[in-house]
């Protein structure tokens, strides 16, 4: 059942109208616990991939319990280690053909969703051993990990607040304008999966086919126009097709009493490449800020005060390299990833340089400039597609266009 289908549509509105009517809360759950059940069903395809899911899932959870009641870091680092040593397995991520036998790799094992899971699942493992969640009940642990509207795809939420809707399950309010707005959100998300989405994707995979199948030289003006067109249609794709799902799940969660966290905050117009994830996929750019990023430097600056500023900028660089590295399981996404850490570098290695040679004065007066504001937007914008040119596929795939560019401006240039 695709998010923004027919189907789902069809199935939101009966559950949008049969859970007002159930008065226990608890009925409420039962009935989406329901409907994340159906939707699992027609996601699994097998019972190996079943019980992996019932593994991966309930050992956080009984994980989760012991370091609740005696925090041990031991216990927490080394299950993290299998955890995340599983999910690389899970996904056949490329670099273990170099270190395993192949028939380990070659499993049946396929499960929407596990990257969202294991998010999840580090969230509450971790807040758990710093008694951020008080007593968790395996009800609403499983409910949270399998919740049908962040299962396939995000928003990455924490357990306290899934469970701050999830033990009322107060839908929207009944007033028409409310609901109007709501059932707005989730149309708009349909019209950017269903026509917007659709239509850049269509027109991207004909032009990228042509690009592939040159078998000579092309001229410059159209090289160069087919690539332009690569790099704009890929973004705005993207950005419709992520947005628009989150649209809908946002207000179609709304609609059944779970309040979701926003994702998007008009990520194209960034000034940086720093502000840019803080506004794209947010809740991802807020994960890895406050379980990796922070508490890396935070152990760096402890250690070695002195390292501290200058290792900044490894830490960026291991964290912009795991969000390439989540997002898929081939080269390109290293690629992706490194791209990002250069630019968040470059970023902050300037504001640095501002302030050592102006001061923080100017670099405020810097920063409200608008003819620098646009600059920077402008920049960030293109940078930030460059990055997306090595997202869609394998890397040699993704090199295509660049090579056709770049031999059609030698030939043109050379002759």
């Amino acid at each position: 059942m695709a998010v923004g289908g027919l189907e789902f549509l069809v199935a939101l509105v009966v559950v949008s109208a049969i859970l007002p009517a159930l008065r226990a809360v608890r009925a409420r759950q039962g009935l989406l616990a329901a409907c994340s059940a159906g939707l699992l069903y027609s996601l699994l395809p097998n019972l190996i991939s079943w019980l992996t899911l019932g593994v991966f899932v309930l050992s956080g959870y009984a994980v989760g319990r012991a370091l609740r009641s005696r925090p041990r870091p031991a216990l927490a680092g080394s299950y993290l280690l299998v955890l995340v040593a599983a999910f690389l397995l899970l996904k056949q991520y490329s670099f273990l053909e170099l270190l395993l036998p192949a028939p380990w790799l070659d499993h049946p094992v396929a499960i929407v969703g596990l990257s969202y899971m294991l998010f999840r699942q580090i969230h509450f493992l971790v807040d758990s051993m710093q008694a951020q969640i008080d007593r968790p009940r395996i009800w609403d642990y499983l409910n949270y990990q399998l919740n049908p509207f962040t299962l396939v795809a995000g928003p990455i939420q924490r357990f306290q607040d899934f469970c701050g809707s999830w033990h009322r399950l107060e839908p929207v309010p009944a007033e028409r304008h409310e609901i109007l707005i709501t059932w707005l959100r989730i149309l708009l998300g349909s019209i950017k999966i269903a026509g917007l989405a659709a239509a850049c994707l269509f027109a991207h995979e004909k032009i990228f086919e042509r690009m592939a199948h040159y078998g000579g030289p092309v001229p410059p003006g159209t090289a160069v126009a087919q690539f332009a067109a690569l790099f704009y249609l890929y973004p705005l794709y993207l950005y419709f097709n992520f947005s628009g799902y989150c649209d809908i799940v946002i207000g179609a969660g709304a609609l059944l009493g779970l309040r979701l966290p926003e994702n998007f905050d008009r990520p194209y117009l960034s000034r940086n490449l720093l502000d840019f994830w803080t506004r794209w996929h947010q809740t991802l750019s807020f994960w890895i800020r406050d379980y990796l990023f922070t508490p890396t430097y935070k152990a760096i600056a402890e250690a070695r005060p002195t390292w501290a500023p200058s290792l900044a900028f490894a830490c960026y660089f291991l964290a912009f390299l795991f969000a390439g590295i989540w997002h898929g399981s081939t080269t390109n996404f290293v690629v992706f990833g490194l791209i990002h850490g250069v630019g968040a570098s470059v970023v902050k290695l300037w504001e640095m340089t501002l302030v050592r040679r102006r001061g923080r004065a100017y670099l405020r007066q810097y920063l409200q400039s608008r003819l620098v504001r646009t600059a920077a937007i402008v920049l960030t914008l293109h940078y930030a597609g460059f990055a997306l040119l090595f997202f869609p596929d394998r890397l040699e795939r993704c090199l295509i266009p660049l090579r056709v560019v770049a031999s059609s401006l030698r030939l043109a240039a050379f002759g």
